[in-house]
């Protein structure tokens, strides 16, 4: 039998309180919320916290991030924005690390002075040590003359610039990075974060499996993906497969990822016309036989689908994509299916998405970076970039998340870049298609109560009531709507599954 633990005089706020509630106590037993009731008037329990008025969230639940990338990049060199080719090479001259150097963030375009062959510009750097330099958006990469040996590619033949598939190809050729998995977690934490769905590959998956299910109690609550072709390897091998999901569990397994295109950065997103400034329709990443072969399989499999789809083409397609699934998935199998990012969507497909009950997972916090670039590239298109409150209009379940390390781990930044609609240069300083944007309790939503539903998670997760799910956050901010960074939160502690994680500085250990 668990201790019965009080919180005594806490203020209350999750996405189904719209006004200011009075100091109440809330009573925590077997990593549940057991009561609620008015100040002072709960019976004691073995443990009793005075917050002091403090407010009391439901904890955060990033419904898209890459956990073991974001757990590699202590090994990651971070290249700014705006990092000029001179202090590109400080930075790389810098790093004294043996073996491959690997470094994230350089912005699209290209600087003039890495044209035309951004391979001889990092063969300034090193001959000798292969290096490796990610694009902010991670579906592209630079590499120099000795990385390019490594991976097996003549230099001569290579300007040195890797897109898409051909550069995870690659990838899969560089050593395993070290990854901190401890570390990561406790950065989580200190972002008000109990639960992440993580898109990483086989690799990591099976790592962050053992990490969780050796934990001696709940830190973290983790969904995860199977890469589509190592689902398909299976298929035909007739091998096994994870079990399909169960939502108490901590770690679970519930969906294939599918990518269907690129990015708008590396102009790989698939349109359904070409794009405004350099013409080209971006890239379909898989043809339409195969990708009613995959959609069969997975229906048949059980499990839910989660799809990659920036470009409103890729929406169309992953929105039919599902349709099939659906269609061919036994009766009586539940499944959650997704489309992830859906960037820019042709409006008149959100009825159709609608209908077939898919949910939405998109990143509000890459419109920081991407206001800049997409009104040239997607022109009068843009009515349907992030376009968040057209798809709840819609009735679709829409969930947020970070896309960390590509973006920031911060709810807080995403959840105002839902709300205020704002790009990091200040172009858009009153909102960039402000019509699109939600209100603090919608976005909110989608980091708690929907969010708790649209990543598997236990019933009741996100919301502050009796019998659901004690991941809670305890914060010292004048109020929650005004809140745009973690520093504004001021964050006191997280419990999850009702245990404080004694944060640093945290009297509630």
């Amino acid at each position: 039998m668990t201790a019965r633990i009080v919180l005594r005089n806490v203020r209350p706020f999750d996405a189904t309180k719209r006004a200011e509630s009075s100091p109440i106590d809330v009573a925590i037993e077997s990593g549940k919320i057991c009561e609620i009731g008015p100040l002072n008037q709960l019976a004691s329990g073995l443990q009793e916290f005075d917050m002091s008025g403090r407010w009391l969230l439901p904890a955060f639940c990033d419904s898209h991030i890459h956990l073991h990338t974001l757990a590699q990049q202590q090994r990651v060199l971070k290249l700014s924005r705006g990092t000029t080719p001179d202090s590109l090479r400080d930075c790389l001259n810098s790093e004294s690390s043996q073996g491959w150097l690997i470094a994230q963030g350089w912005q699209d375009p290209l600087e003039e002075q890495l044209q035309p062959n951004p391979r001889l510009f990092l063969d300034k750097v090193s001959t000798r040590q292969p290096i490796w330099a990610f694009a902010y958006d991670h579906h592209r990469a630079i590499l120099n003359s000795a990385a390019l040996r490594e991976v097996g590619s003549e230099p001569a033949h290579s300007n040195g610039v890797l897109l898409e598939d051909e550069m995870m190809e690659a990838w899969s050729k560089v050593p395993e990075l070290e990854a901190d998995l401890s570390k990561t977690i406790q950065e989580l934490h200190r972002h008000g974060i109990a639960a992440a769905t993580s898109f990483d590959g086989t690799t990591a998956r099976e790592i962050w499996r053992e990490y969780i299910g050796s934990a001696k109690s709940t830190v973290l609550r983790v969904r995860h993906s199977i890469p589509v072709d190592e689902f398909m390897a299976h298929v035909e091998t007739g091998g096994l497969l994870p079990d399909p999901v169960h939502r108490e569990s901590t770690f679970d397994v519930p969906w294939i990822k599918v990518f269907l295109d690129g990015t708008l950065g590396s102009r790989t997103a698939w349109l359904k016309k070409p794009y405004s400034d350099l013409g080209g329709f971006g890239e379909e990443r898989i043809d339409p036989e195969e990708r009613n072969r995959i959609s069969h399989a997975i229906a048949a499999s059980g499990f839910g689908v989660c799809l990659h789809a920036i470009g409103d083409a890729a929406v169309l397609a992953a929105q039919q994509f599902i349709e099939t699934v659906q269609l061919n998935r036994p009766f009586g199998l539940k499944a959650i299916d997704r489309i992830e990012h859906a960037q820019l969507i042709d409006l008149a497909d959100l009825s159709r998405i609608s209908a077939a009950k898919t949910l939405v997972s998109m990143q509000p916090c890459h419109l920081l970076e991407d206001a800049a670039i997409a009104p040239e590239r997607w022109g009068d298109r843009c009515e349907g970039a992030f376009a968040t409150k057209a798809v709840l209009d819609a009735g679709i379940p829409l969930i947020l998340g970070s896309d960390a390390p590509i973006e920031t781990l911060d709810p807080w930044v995403d959840l105002g870049a839902a709300v205020d609609r704002v790009d990091r240069e200040g172009v858009y300083s009153e909102g960039w298609i402000v019509s699109q944007a939600l209100t603090f309790q919608e976005a909110f939503a989608a980091r708690t109560s929907a969010a708790g539903f649209g990543n598997f998670l236990p019933r009741g997760w996100g919301v502050l009531d009796v019998g659901c799910p004690a991941d809670l956050q305890v914060l010292e901010c004048d109020h929650p709507s005004r809140v745009r960074s973690i520093d504004e939160a001021l964050l006191q502690e997280l419990w999850v599954a009702g245990r404080p994680v004694g944060l640093a500085g945290s009297e509630y250990r």
